[in-house]
């Protein structure tokens, strides 16, 4: 990627194919925007930031939810060889202000639904530039009006090599960190993509997940734009039978649903009733994929391949990827390495496990990050001997195919026994009356550390903790089969990811 920067992609200058006069780039909620619109939107806001007193490197958090603003930002501030430092609008002002800090962040652009967080955050900040979306200039630099400032101010020279993104990590286990992405590494994880899905300029990919995170946007979307395709936004929040109506008006082709949206969508009454044809892929990740879920979508919509993925936001975001023709072969698997991706599962001495063992992932590529940001420690053993290792832990069958089990962190031990909570998990999240569970660890007198499954019901279904006990012992180990059940009447806390934060069950509030 070394003739290339993240801008070129909105000019297809990467692929050779060069903008068709109003070729539609995305429509968000029904309003068609091209791609020249877009080019001349980030670049009017570079220009508009370069006469704010913006300067090369600076930090820029963005808050916001899916919205044109969002996407027109990440290609500006790229343009100047900026960095975007994508802020999670579910954190609160404290978890805010930390990464506000840690980043160093200089500017911040948001909506007017986060006026009041940012009037917080602007007083614990001196200095820091507000660039208001939809909210009249009180305390803050008008978007428009910086799109209206005119002016040709010449734009810094920007490199691959150059800083891009600060995707900080979801924060699953405590504090979240910085992961440092250049222009290189985006657009090699972005290309493969589009050699992977055969990602095409008639692809129309509907955006489910929120841009600020790495899958949002790095997951598809952005991959989707280099081909010269459509993306589809909405502000609105996720409802099955909105995507439903969505996906037919928009013919949409492909999407992300992570595992507990999928099922959502398949158990929404009117799935039958929309033409959903056009839909040719679904990727979905962030948590073991019920075969179950798989298997309904194959039988529904046998034109729709469902891909179990995994990845990272230290990237690649899609490190692992089940083709199509595997679906049905491999249940449970999430594939193979991307095609820029070398990964191998090793054990404690760094040696590949073999087949049926378990290990931690590691991978090599070039779209890895470069390291966590102000974090020496942290970065030396993630990259260690040049290579990512991911904490995750994964069995490889004797064809090569990966089977995640969990994090590292998360493996309990129960009699000198090791249970993996992914392999419960996925077990629970097969129980047609169950939304979506995970599995901790507690402290246990007899067995040192026993099971607790967290569990959320279908609406109008019942169980009880002698009913789940029976489903597991008929398909998992007897030592495997957690001691404690949790019923919970509203969804277990996640990240914007859609990843189960765990600490905040074994510490609630």
């Amino acid at each position: 990627m070394d003739a290339f920067t993240i801008p070129d992609i909105i000019t297809k200058t990467a692929t050779g194919q060069p903008v068709n006069p109003g070729q539609v780039a995305f429509t968000f909620d029904g309003v068609a925007h091209s791609y020249e619109e877009l080019h001349e939107r980030a670049t009017a806001f570079a220009q508009g930031l370069l006469s704010a007193g913006f300067d090369k490197g600076d930090r820029v958090a963005v808050l916001m939810r899916n919205r044109p603003e969002w996407i027109e930002s990440f290609f500006g501030v790229t343009l100047l060889g900026g960095v975007l430092v994508p802020l999670n609008y579910l954190l609160r002002t404290d978890e805010l202000q930390f990464i506000l800090q840690d980043s160093g962040a200089k500017w911040i652009v948001y909506e007017a639904e986060f006026a009041d967080v940012v009037r917080e955050l602007r007083a614990k900040n001196d200095g820091l530039g507000c660039v208001g979306v939809d909210e009249p200039a009180t305390v803050a630099l008008s978007y428009l009006a910086l799109l209206n400032s005119g002016g040709e101010r010449r734009l810094p020279a920007v490199g691959p090599d150059d800083l891009a993104l600060l995707q900080y990590t979801s924060g699953t286990t405590g504090r979240p960190k910085g992961a440092m992405h250049t222009h290189s590494t985006v657009l090699w994880n972005s290309y493969h993509q589009l050699v992977d899905f055969a990602i095409n300029r008639h692809d129309v990919c509907y955006v489910t997940p929120a841009l600020c995170w790495a899958a949002g946007f790095h997951d598809l979307a952005l991959a989707t734009l280099w081909a010269g395709g459509r993306l589809v936004l909405t502000g609105a929040s996720f409802e099955p039978g909105r995507f439903l109506a969505t996906v037919e008006r928009e013919r949409v082709t492909t999407t992300l649903l992570v595992p507990t949206v999928l099922k959502r969508v398949l158990a929404a009454p009117k799935f039958d009733a929309h033409d959903l044809s056009s839909l040719r892929m679904v990727i979905s990740g962030g948590e073991p994929v019920p075969v179950t879920s798989s298997e309904e979508m194959r039988r529904r919509l046998p034109g729709c391949a469902v891909l179990p993925v995994y990845g990272l936001s230290e990237f690649p975001t899609l490190m692992l990827l089940l083709d199509a023709d595997d679906a049905s072969r491999k249940p449970g698997s999430t594939g193979k390495a991307c095609s820029v991706a070398r990964v191998r599962v090793v054990d404690a001495e760094g040696r590949d496990v073999a087949s049926g063992n378990v290990g931690e992932i590691l991978c090599k590529s070039p779209a890895v990050m470069r390291g966590y940001y102000r974090r020496f420690e942290a970065t030396a053993a993630t990259l260690a001997d040049g290579w990512l290792h991911t904490g995750d832990l994964a069995t490889v069958d004797e064809e090569g195919y990966v089977f995640v089990v969990g994090r590292s962190k998360d493996m309990i031990i129960t009699g000198g026994l090791n249970v993996y909570p992914a392999e419960v998990e996925r077990v629970l999240a097969q129980h047609p009356a169950i939304t979506e569970a995970a599995v901790i660890g507690v402290p246990d007198e007899q067995w040192g550390e026993v099971g607790a499954a967290h569990v959320v019901l279908q609406d109008g279904h019942v169980l009880t903790e002698q009913d789940l006990v029976r489903w597991l012992r008929e398909q998992v180990a007897t030592f495997k089969v957690p001691h404690h059940y949790v019923f919970h009447s509203t969804p277990l806390p996640r990240t914007t990811s859609g990843k189960v934060q765990k600490f905040m069950l074994r510490h609630p509030g």
